[in-house]
Order: C-alpha cells, then sequence, then structure tokens
C-alpha cells in the first residue's frame, strides 16, 4: 500500500469517490473521460482530489492506453438448473467493454492449470489486457492462481478472504438484498417467514442467508431462523416446488417464503397455485435477480434486482485501471415489488 512522505496512506481512487459522493467510475472518467461528466461533478470530484491531495498515477494511465483492446470473460460451467441472470450479466459485459473502447473475448471453463496456462498465453502474448471471473466460489483456486502468475484480473464475487484478499473484486451486497425482502415482507404484515435455498456453495449465497438471519434478528421474527425455516437446497425450479409443498404441510407452515433465486420463486408460486392459494394473498414469495422468471405468468413476483451493468462496468474499470491497492466493490441492490407480495392479490 503506498505511502505519503508522512507516512499516510495515499488517498485512492475509491476516496476521493467517497469524499465527492460518485462512483469510482465517474472519478475514472473525470481523469480519462472528462467530456463524458457534467460540469459540476468535475467540480465535485476534482475538489476532493484537492483536499485528499490524490493524484492520478500518469505512468499507470500511460500504460492502460498501451494495454490490448480486448478483455477476456471467463465463461461459467454449464448450469443445469439454467441462470438467466448470467445471461443478462453477459449483456452488461460486453456493453461495460465497449464504453471503455475494448471487445469482449470469451474463455470457456477448464480444470484449473488448463485455464491458466490459457489465460497466460493470452496475457502475456499481448491478446487480452486482463481477465474478468465470475460465480467465484469461496475456496476458489482461480483468483489466486492469476495473482501468483502475475495476470490482471477482476473477480464477481468474493472468496472466504473477503475484504482482505489481495485482488480486486466486485459484487452486489447480497445480504442487504435479503434484509430488503425481509423488511417488505415484515412491513406488509408477516411474521412466520422461511428462507429456501441456503448453502455455503460461494460467498454470495452464504451472504444471502446471513442477511436473512440478520434481518430477521434485527425485526424480532425469532420463529422464522428455527431450523426448518432455513432450507438449504440448489436452485432449480422443482426444488421450490418440492420445498414449498414440504413446508405448507409442516406443523406451522410460513405465511411468506424468501428464495435465493427467481427459479426456486418460481417453483414456489407453482405449488401455491396448485393448491389453490393466491400468492401474496395467502402466502407471500419473494425471489433474488428479478429475472425474466418474475413475469413468467399472471403471478409477478417481487424480487431483488442487482445492479447488473454497474457491477460488470466496475469489473471492466477494475481490470483497465489495475489499481495498485485492491478495491472491493459492493453495490447496492434494490427490490422490485410485484403482486406475490400483494396482500391484496
Amino acid at each position: 500500500m503506498g505511502t505519503t512522505p508522512d507516512g499516510r496512506r495515499k488517498a485512492s481512487m475509491a476516496d476521493v469517490a467517497d469524499r465527492a459522493g460518485v462512483s469510482v467510475m465517474t472519478v475514472s472518467n473525470v481523469i480519462n473521460r472528462p467530456e463524458v461528466v457534467a460540469p459540476a461533478t468535475r467540480e465535485k470530484v476534482h475538489a476532493a482530489m484537492g483536499e485528499l491531495r490524490y493524484r492520478n498515477n500518469l505512468v499507470a494511465r500511460s500504460l492502460r492506453l498501451a494495454q490490448p483492446r480486448q478483455i477476456g470473460y471467463v465463461l461459467p460451467a454449464p448450469d443445469t438448473a439454467g441462470n438467466p441472470y448470467m445471461d443478462v450479466f453477459l449483456h452488461d459485459l460486453a456493453v461495460a467493454c465497449q464504453a471503455a473502447d475494448r471487445n469482449l473475448t470469451l474463455i470457456t471453463q477448464r480444470d484449473t492449470e488448463t485455464l491458466m496456462t490459457a489465460c497466460e498465453d493470452l496475457y502475456f502474448g499481448q491478446s487480452v489486457a486482463g481477465f474478468v471471473i465470475s460465480n467465484v466460489g469461496s475456496d476458489d483456486p482461480r483468483p489466486v492462481e492469476l495473482r501468483r502468475r502475475g495476470i490482471p484480473f477482476a473477480a464477481y464475487g468474493r472468496t472466504g478472504e473477503a475484504f482482505d484478499s489481495p485482488w480486486s473484486w466486485a459484487e452486489g451486497d447480497a445480504a442487504q438484498g435479503i434484509e430488503l425482502a425481509v423488511q417488505h415482507l415484515r412491513d406488509q404484515g408477516h411474521r412466520e417467514l422461511a428462507f429456501v435455498g441456503a448453502n455455503h456453495a460461494s460467498e454470495t449465497m452464504l451472504q444471502r442467508e446471513t442477511g436473512y438471519r440478520a434481518a430477521c434478528a434485527r425485526l424480532g421474527l425469532d420463529s422464522s431462523t428455527a431450523p426448518d425455516r432455513i432450507v438449504h437446497s440448489g436452485s432449480d425450479l422443482a426444488e421450490g416446488v418440492r420445498i414449498t409443498a414440504d413446508l405448507l404441510d409442516s406443523p406451522s407452515p410460513p405465511t411468506a417464503i424468501v428464495c435465493k433465486a427467481d427459479t426456486l420463486a418460481a417453483g414456489a408460486v407453482i405449488t401455491l397455485q396448485a393448491r389453490g392459494l393466491a400468492p401474496g394473498r395467502d402466502v407471500a414469495v419473494t425471489g433474488y435477480d428479478d429475472t425474466p422468471l418474475t413475469s413468467f405468468g399472471p403471478v409477478g413476483i417481487t424480487s431483488v434486482r442487482q445492479a447488473s451493468a454497474a457491477i460488470a462496468a466496475e469489473l471492466v474499470r477494475l481490470v483497465i485501471d489495475r489499481p495498485e491497492t485492491p478495491e472491493h466493490v459492493l453495490l447496492p441492490p434494490t427490490l422490485t415489488v410485484r403482486s406475490s407480495t400483494d396482500p391484496g392479490a
């Protein structure tokens, strides 16, 4: 980590963004493409830079300008359950690359050693400027190996090291997303909730369960965190159908079901309708990712929406800028409310 002569930590681009009340991407644009930023915003950013004595690294900027015009994206392995959100993210990543005057190169997921060899060939052969990896697991070896080889990259998602990881990552705040859903349900009068999809396959999924538990504790929904109210599962629609049936048949069924994915929420809606129950009026349901599944039928599913385009833009920036101090970017999600949580539906 760089320091000033008097021993203070050098201000980073993220520090400037916080001081100015803008995104890191806006600060980057003020430095590299000021013409796309409104004058008033430019003034705020320049003022923050002055207050923090921030100086853009001109050498690093020169290196960026000399980078290859391609950014590599390691495609995740095919998901048998389907993952509509990642289809949207891939589109947003391509748009973010084009906005930064870069093109996207796709690399298929393979075993770690074969993948690293492919990444080395592309980077050291000057075909790509760096890589974006996604679907990062808690003990994912890819960021460790890319860093060991000196290959620039940014991770969509964090490993178990989280904010201590020595590489840059960006993702949506999964805990906050689930907390939004729980708060919404509590505001609608629900006190008996269940969470479907808890697993620890990745830090992102762990954070979704963490957010559920934290929101229930904060709102006094103690029974909603009982062992039979937090159900571990995969993400496919059939699981949502089966688990919802089990919850409805339990001695103390919940009045609201919070799902870690829209596929599970769609399965929950199917089960409710098959039993003559109205989603929203009889049992509320929320999903996650706000994919097209939320509007697959007459019932609209309330769902947490990730800032996919903003996440993609941050990842592209991190690959291009290669910040000296790793940046860990959490972007807030939003809740899109539909009829599946409407008590009058």
